[in-house]
């Protein structure tokens, strides 16, 4: 199984420019400013009662302003610990692991609640303690994780012994921190893990790129693109990448519409008008009318934020270009004028676990790892990601646009979080070239800096490298300069360079807008993962939950050689020398700026359907035919059953060329053993695999068939 399509699917880069003599660049990078092991702990790892919060360490690099006004108030998120966080770990990996007996046996909120939450007693205790000091509960969390309150200045000023201040940051964004070490009253310290919201960084985290505004009626590409063109490939507007576009150059198969009803969810800090994305619908004849549907989170206003539409828009627009099949996408909001950032994110994605409604979520929003240590918001956030893979929600999220030196916290290089969290799937950014009827010809790693920037990546100084990196005796991840003990970001890419742009309309800024940036990338690696859960949960598989393990164990390969089924970005790099140094560079393998790759939709997604690893006998073989001979734009195959009780069956539609992702996959489910392909190219050769899987595998030996349409 697996050599048919390798056979068919590789060695594809060295046929372009760069190849296999371009792998290896730079060695391992040093890396500044790793901070101590203590912190390498996991939610809830931390021992004794909280005394002090270190200070936002954007404070010391920043400009005061005044004193925050005392009457003004603001967020605070007490974070609790997991009454079992070795217990919660372990039942991570068991459910996350295919071959597992707990593969895919899902937890409820509630059930989570049960097993893992944290200590009622102190949940009530705090909750009490909030009360008698004039805080007001702005937000609970069903496993009594993390209890969000609001107060005053003045209040919080005195509780915790501050004094909350107005800063500004060297490129004028203002903020707020504490500006004099905080110190945790002595009633909750004992109780609590995290308390987040007193020594913030910048509040907006927004990550979108802003190529150029095209108006309302800009003219579009042809599908044939004028020689020496040097601005976007697409057949969209101005010449931006459209739906169809991106949805052929990655051969995305169309299975979002085998089951209906999907729900989907994205993070914001600001609402957007909805009729945009309507209208994206309409003018790209996608087919689809996806429902919008805003949820506060901790009591935000749900209001249009100009500084927030573009990245709104972004997500929506992208999820409905590689799966215009989703019903439903749910839009988590926490307005970045109403609590900053680290309280948004922790907040958000504990109400998406508590909520349990969306199946893949996406987070197109990041901010430097290194300002979220000091008041312990890794750990909140990690144990929320965590509560989203026990209930089977797949996470991901942007790995940033500041190529490989974050915000500049340890310098010269760090990475973006949430991206960096063990528990998300990172979504780096690369250039998609694309050539006649937009299919798919390369890519190289994003990377526009000055003007726009470059995709993040790189490695974390503060999670230890999980097991699905830690590929045994290979040092996987450190092929191309990466670490083989720390969490290295991303984990795999898509499209995100400005000048290739994606089209996204915004009334409200003019019409058309040309954006990139690693915002691209994670909402099209959603929409794509939602047709592999239809598939899936077609069959009665259920749906993927945590991607990483199944994504390390699918998207590479034994030996620790590059994935047959995902694009091996070999060229390119993140740095930029007048940040303080040449980043990370691309090569054969793993890479920490796209991590294990770009979609390769038809063979990636027939591979995961036929990846199952459960007790049992999976399908056998297989024989195709060929019902007739094929006309000259249509072709009836026929297969027999095998044994083993299949599921479904895996249908890859391979055409006749140099490249390897002219790949088209299907499925399709017992006592169905025909499928009639229309829409093909006349006096063209083709190729059709057939597999019968189940939870246990795919067929060892696929049917097939190959055939040339009539002229």
């Amino acid at each position: 199984m697996q050599g048919l399509l390798k056979t068919l699917g590789r060695n594809y880069s060295a046929r372009y420019v760069g190849g296999a003599g371009y792998r290896r660049r730079f060695g391992s990078m040093a890396l500044g400013g790793f901070v101590s092991a203590s912190l390498l702990f996991t939610s809830s790892a931390m021992f004794g009662a909280m005394t002090t919060i270190e200070l936002s360490p954007l404070v010391a690099k920043s400009t005061f302003v005044s004193q925050m006004e005392s009457s003004k108030t603001i967020s605070v998120v007490l974070a609790l610990p997991s009454s079992d966080p070795a217990g919660l770990k372990a039942f991570v990996d068991h459910v996350s692991t295919p071959g597992d007996p707990l593969f895919h046996k899902y937890l409820t909120p509630q059930e989570f609640a049960d097993r893992f939450g944290a200590n009622a007693a102190d949940y009530e205790a705090l909750k009490v303690w909030a009360g008698s000091n004039n805080l007001t509960i702005s937000q609970e969390s069903i496993g009594r994780t993390t209890l969000t309150v609001r107060g005053s200045v003045a209040v919080l000023n005195r509780l915790f012994k501050t004094e909350i201040n107005n800063y500004e940051t060297s490129d004028g964004v203002i903020f707020h921190s504490a500006g004099i070490k905080p110190t945790v009253p002595a009633e909750i310290g004992s109780k609590v893990v995290a308390v987040i919201g007193l020594t913030s960084g910048k509040p907006d985290a927004a990550l979108a790129k802003l190529g150029k505004t095209l108006g309302e009626h800009p003219a579009p590409n042809s599908a044939l693109k004028p020689a020496g063109r040097t601005e976007a490939l697409g057949t969209g507007p101005g010449g931006t990448y459209g739906p169809q576009d991106l949805h052929t150059a990655y051969s995305i198969p169309n299975w979002g519409g085998l089951i209906k009803g999907q729900t989907l969810a994205v993070f914001e800090q600001g609402f957007y008008n909805t009729a945009d994305v309507s209208y994206y619908e309409t003018y790209f004849k996608t087919g689809s009318n996806v429902k919008q549907v805003p949820i506060s989170v901790n009591g935000s206003p749900v209001i249009i934020e100009s500084a927030i539409e573009g990245e709104a828009c972004l997500d929506l627009d992208m999820i409905i270009a590689t799966n215009p099949k989703v019903a439903t996408v749910l839009v988590y909001i926490d307005d970045y004028q109403y609590d900053p950032f680290d309280v948004a994110i922790t907040d958000a994605f504990t109400k998406i676990a508590d909520d349990a409604k969306a199946s893949v979520v996406s987070a197109s929003y990041g901010q430097d790892e290194g300002f979220f240590i000091s008041a312990g918001t890794e750990v909140a956030l990690d144990t929320a990601l965590q509560q989203c893979a026990a209930q089977g929600i797949t996470v991901l999220a942007s790995s940033g646009d500041n190529g490989a030196f974050g915000n500049g916290f340890n310098f010269p290089y760090n990475v973006s979080n949430p991206a960096s969290d063990p528990y998300i799937t990172g979504v780096g950014g690369t250039q998609l070239l694309t050539t006649t009827g937009e299919n798919y010809l390369l890519e190289s790693a994003w990377n526009e800096f000055p003007y726009y920037g470059a995709t993040g990546g790189g490695i974390s100084t503060y999670w230890a490298q999980p097991a699905y990196q830690n590929i045994p005796f290979t040092g996987y991840t450190a092929g191309n300069g990466g670490s083989t003990t720390m969490r290295n970001v991303p984990d795999v890419a898509a499209e995100a360079a400005v000048a290739t742009g994606v089209a996204v309309y915004i009334s409200d800024a003019g019409g058309w807008q040309q954006y990139g940036g690693t915002s691209v990338a994670s909402p099209l690696w959603a929409g794509y993962l939602s047709n592999i859960n239809a598939a899936l949960t077609w069959t009665g598989l259920g749906n993927l939950g945590f991607f990483n393990p199944i994504l390390y164990t699918v998207g590479t390969t034994v030996g620790g050689t590059p994935s047959d089924y995902l694009y091996d970005i070999e060229t390119g790099s993140n740095g930029y020398v007048p940040f303080g140094g040449p980043g990370f560079y691309n090569g054969f393998g793993y890479s920490n700026t796209t991590g294990n790759g770009s979609i390769w939709g038809g063979g990636f997604g027939l591979q995961l359907l036929l990846s199952g690893k459960q007790a049992g006998t999976a399908p056998g073989s297989l024989i195709v035919g060929l019902k007739a001979a094929a006309t000259s734009t249509s072709a009836t195959i026929t297969w027999t059953k095998p044994t083993g009780n299949p599921v479904g069956y895996a249908i890859g539609l391979y055409k006749a060329g140099p490249l390897f992702n002219n790949t088209i996959g299907y499925v399709k489910r017992p006592p169905t053993l025909s499928m009639t392909f229309t829409g093909l190219t006349p006096n063209t050769a083709y190729n059709v695999f057939v597999w019968g899987f189940n939870a246990s595998g795919g067929s060892a030996n696929p049917g097939n068939v190959a055939f040339t349409t009539a002229k």
